[in-house]
């Protein structure tokens, strides 16, 4: 059936075609759920999963969460003057209601898993604390939002007079959101309405007429919601914005549709034609424009459904099957009630267009003098293009709403008490194949961490090395240095009493030199005077005696060296090995090889060590060893003067045998004299040395001291932390919330100083990350795979997706719309310069909006505005031209100027009257109290108006004048309109 033929059937069968939308429409509206019930049970999230901070968020919940949480919130309680022990009762209880909802809700931060978490919580001035909440439901889900209230309505119950508690978080925002657009859907539906009928009023003067468009648009609504809502059960998913969107755009297509068949069923009319006959021939002519003009607005809406975010994916779609029903209603019921209302004379134009001449006019001097006409187009649709680029579009969903929903109190609440953003952290994720609970891991941690926080723009941040935000004091080499410092200035005080000792070994050594060189001399005489023997015997008996006695002296002596030298070998062996700890604690820190100064000191130990570890123990072992011999040689020489005492008693018969061992005494006597000598030149150094050792570790414990006081509680001072203090009940926070129970994945916290929805924090996510990965390099985590997640991230995210979903939904919109004017059209260079025109009036709506707001007013627009608003105009632009070119096509099929200013005439009405209709239902999202519908209505309505007054008054003529009959290339128009 062609169009005339279903113009016909429409209007001879009116009966048949009424009752039929009428079943439809009931069957819509009673046997489909309503569209606000369809949209409640969509889970379609606001990001896609594909996401990375999405994908990341899950991983979080997986490793340090139960692996069900697919979104959070947060729950703060508040109390002016401090918090009271019935407060925190009733926080109690509200975990464990909430624990018991599990349909709701899937993780509840425990308050009480230890002291240290919940004063964690708790701000300092004790008036609040907060916690956290798991919910199965994706962020910005419809379900999502079911669940926030549930969790909302658990904190009404039994709560204390005068605590304030409030649900927020990321998920809570679009919530509050969700339902202020809820609340607006109303309210922005009758403001369309009152608008388009005081408009159709104004411009027919005609009550039945302005009843039977608005009639139209009712039927074609109810239509359009039933089913996207009976299609959004089973094809494609919708949500709460659906219900907005869907209202203006099918209020104000079925409007347009409505227009041009009435005011082309007006124009016949004065051309004589019957009522029934005046309806079949407009919608015969009309049909093709309607078609053409739906099919452009349907194909740009489904476009949509190519994106990534789940706002365009559940808004595109239900506009083009919104539109599809409206089209159905325009083509069948509105010619057949145009024909029957018509002829029953309710439909009748009271009064001819007063402005007919005036468009003659108009169109007559574009056409006559078409390149001033472009000029005066082209100049204010370019300099407000040119603000296009200036677009800076804003993320953050807390400022498109009223300030005083629940989840933007809550943010007062958290900001009045504990540090910026803490309810809208970044998590950065470091994971890694090998268990991270090791030195060089946890090392390698906080260096990454010192490095983030030293990013701009970055106030803190936490992990197992600095759970509060500043890094363990006790794991800073710093303070580890002072400690080591301490131990060798108490070990310099006990080698300063060694010192003492050695000095008086160093003495008693010289004495026994001098003892044994008379010994000597004493052996020599003895032998000269062997021969009186027999005289001195009783003298030398005495003598021997005294030899005896002395032995036992020296043997007593000698040992005492030897036990003086082994303890100090013992104590500057500690001593030693303290500068070796030392040396080898600075030599693993990368801050102190960064650091010049504390390289110079490290080499400076590193000298002393080497020296006292390779010259003055070797030595002090030396000396002990000779004096373990002088000890046990002086033992030998007691024994052998007791043999000559007991030989001199037995001197008969043994006077030979005494000349003999007095010859080997003398020799003994000798050797012990130059052995003493040494032994007290050993000594001598021995004292000497200690006192340069004692001077060393003066030095070198100051040193350690100075040095761990300036970085102890700094980055300066390097980090070591051992994996035992994991078990320490000071680290169980730490380890539970920043550590995964295998030890594979660390979690950090990111705290930013500025808003965490807003650009310059989703901006310096990129930053933190590589900061994380320049701190990583060179570690043993530097191939650990690094992630991020929370509101800034995600905002990140959206940016790049909305951004590429852009110019992925305008190409495929573009090409649509295109293809839809060549076939229509059938022309090249008609179809392609209609497209730019349709191009060029969106850039400069857009330019228009950025002037407005965010240079004027300060109020950066929403990211989700430039692709809607694209896609609208785009595809409602073209069918205003496409009306008009149509109309040129059969008005000047050979070009004439004459026929286009003809054809500019008799659609000027038409188009103006449409495009101020369908602009008045998009201002009418003004009156919505959601920034990104009143910035989104007025980025299209203004649109539309440039595209009415501006592009289709002067630019569209003025270049078809131009062009002649070139504009209909690569061939020539032979049908009518």
């Amino acid at each position: 059936m062609n169009l005339s033929g279903l113009a016909r059937f429409a209007v001879t069968r009116v009966r048949w075609v009424t009752l039929a939308w009428v079943v439809v429409v009931l069957a819509l509206t009673t046997l489909v759920p309503t569209l606000e019930e369809v949209v409640s049970r969509d889970s379609t999230p606001f990001v896609p999963s594909s996401a990375p901070s999405i994908r990341s968020e899950q991983q979080m919940d997986d490793t340090f969460g139960n692996g069900k949480s697919s979104s959070y919130i947060v729950v703060v309680a508040e109390r002016d003057g401090g918090l009271k022990a019935s407060d925190r009762a009733y926080v109690d209880a509200l975990q464990d209601r909430l624990r018991r909802d599990t349909e709701h809700v899937t993780y509840v931060q425990d308050l009480g898993d230890t002291k240290e978490l919940r004063d964690a919580l708790t701000s300092r001035d004790g008036e609040a604390l907060y916690f956290q909440v798991g919910l199965p439901g994706e962020t910005g889900a419809p379900t999502s939002n079911a669940q926030v209230e549930a969790v909302r309505d658990a904190t009404d119950h039994d709560r204390p007079a005068g605590l304030d508690v409030a649900v927020t978080g990321a998920s809570a925002t679009i919530t509050d959101m969700v339902n202020v657009v809820e609340h607006n859907i109303l309210r922005i539906t009758i403001v369309t309405v009152v608008l388009i009928a005081i408009i159709l009023f104004v411009i027919y003067r005609s009550v039945s007429i302005t009843a039977f468009v608005l009639s139209i648009i009712g039927l074609s609504l109810l239509a359009a919601r039933g089913t996207v809502a009976l299609l959004g059960l089973h094809t494609f998913s919708v949500s709460t914005f659906t219900g907005s969107f869907l209202t203006g755009v099918v209020l104000g297509a079925t409007t347009d549709y409505a227009i041009f068949l009435v005011s082309r069923y007006h124009e016949h009319r004065r051309a004589g034609l019957e009522p029934r006959e005046a309806a079949t021939a407009a919608s015969s002519k009309v049909s093709a424009v309607v078609i053409g003009s739906a099919f452009t607005v349907m194909l740009a809406n489904a476009c949509m459904l190519l994106a990534d975010v789940g706002l365009f994916r559940t808004t595109g779609p239900a506009m083009a099957v919104g539109v599809g029903a409206a089209l159905a209603i325009s083509i069948t019921l509105t010619p057949a009630l145009l024909g029957l209302l018509g002829s029953r004379g309710y439909l009748e134009q009271k009064r001819f267009p007063r402005d007919e001449h005036g468009w003659q006019r108009t169109a007559e001097r574009v056409v006559n003098r078409p390149v001033r006409a472009l000029t005066i187009g082209l100049i204010p649709l370019i300099l407000l293009a040119a603000f296009a680029p200036a677009l800076r579009p804003s993320f953050d969903e807390r400022s498109t709403q009223p300030d005083d929903t629940e989840s933007n109190h809550g943010y007062r609440l958290m900001a009045a008490h504990f540090p910026t953003n803490e309810a809208t952290p970044d998590y950065l994720l470091v994971r890694a194949d090998h268990d991270l609970r090791t030195p060089e891991d946890l090392a390698a941690l906080e260096q990454a961490s010192a490095a983030m926080a030293r990013t701009p723009g970055v106030v803190s941040v936490r992990g197992v090395t600095r759970p509060l935000g500043t890094t363990i004091t006790e794991a800073s080499l710093g303070k580890q240095a002072g400690i080591v410092g301490d131990r060798l200035a108490e070990a310099n005080d006990e080698l300063a009493g060694g010192t003492d000792g050695a000095e008086a070994l160093a003495d008693g050594a010289g004495r026994l030199a001098s003892g044994a060189g008379s010994a000597a001399t004493g052996a020599t005489q003895l032998l000269d005077g062997i021969d009186t023997l027999h005289a001195g015997v009783e003298r030398l008996a005495d003598g021997s005696d005294d030899a005896v006695g002395g032995s036992a002296k020296l043997r007593s002596g000698a040992q005492a060296l030897a036990s003086g030298l082994d303890s100090a070998i013992s104590q500057t062996q500690v001593a030693v090995d303290g500068l070796g700890l030392a040396y080898t604690a600075l030599k693993r820190s990368l801050t102190c090889g960064i650091d010049p100064y504390c390289k110079q000191a490290r080499d400076g130990i590193r000298q002393i060590y080497e020296g006292e570890r390779d010259e003055l123990i070797p030595g002090l072992r030396k000396a002990a060893a000779g004096a373990h011999q002088l000890a046990d040689g002086s033992a030998d020489l007691d024994a052998g003067l007791r043999r000559i005492r007991d030989g001199l008693r037995d001197a008969d018969g043994g006077a030979a045998r005494l000349a003999a061992g007095q010859r080997d005494l003398s020799d003994g006597l000798q050797d012990l004299a130059d052995g003493s000598d040494q032994v007290k030149g050993g000594t001598d150094k021995v004292a000497s040395s200690l006192g340069e050792l004692e001077s060393g570790l003066d030095e070198a414990a100051t040193y350690l001291q100075q040095t761990g006081e300036a970085t102890k509680g700094t980055s300066m001072g390097g980090f070591y932390l051992p994996p035992s203090a994991l078990k320490d009940s000071r680290f169980l926070l730490s380890s539970g919330a920043f550590i995964s129970e295998d030890g594979r994945t660390a979690r950090l916290i990111v705290l930013g100083g500025s808003d965490a929805f807003g650009r310059a924090a989703a901006h310096r996510v990129g930053d933190v990350v590589d900061a994380m990965h320049t701190g990583l390099r060179g570690t043993s985590l530097e191939d650990a795979d690094v992630s991020a997640t929370g509101m800034a991230p995600t905002n990140a995210d959206i940016e790049t997706l909305s951004a590429q979903d852009l110019r992925l939904v305008a190409a495929v919109a573009l090409l649509a719309v295109f293809l839809v004017l060549l076939l229509l059209l059938r022309s090249l260079v008609a179809a392609t310069f209609l497209l730019a025109s349709v191009a060029l009036s969106y850039a400069a709506a857009i330019g228009l909006s950025v002037l407005t707001w965010q240079l004027l007013f300060d109020k950066p627009i929403e990211w989700t505005v430039p692709c809607i608003a694209f896609v609208l105009l785009v595809a409602v632009g073209a069918d205003y031209n496409l009306l008009l070119m149509k109309r040129v096509q059969e008005e000047a099929p050979d070009g004439s100027r004459e026929g286009i200013a003809r054809a500019v005439a008799l659609t000027g009405g038409v188009i103006t009257s449409a495009g101020v209709i369908f602009a008045a239902s998009m201002f009418a999202f003004m009156s919505a109290s959601v920034i990104t519908i009143v910035q989104l209505g007025f980025a299209v309505g203004t649109g539309l108006l440039l595209d009415t007054f501006v592009v289709r008054t002067f630019v569209v003529p003025a270049v078809a004048a131009l062009l002649g009959p070139r504009l209909w290339w690569p061939r020539h128009p032979s049908g009518a309109y």
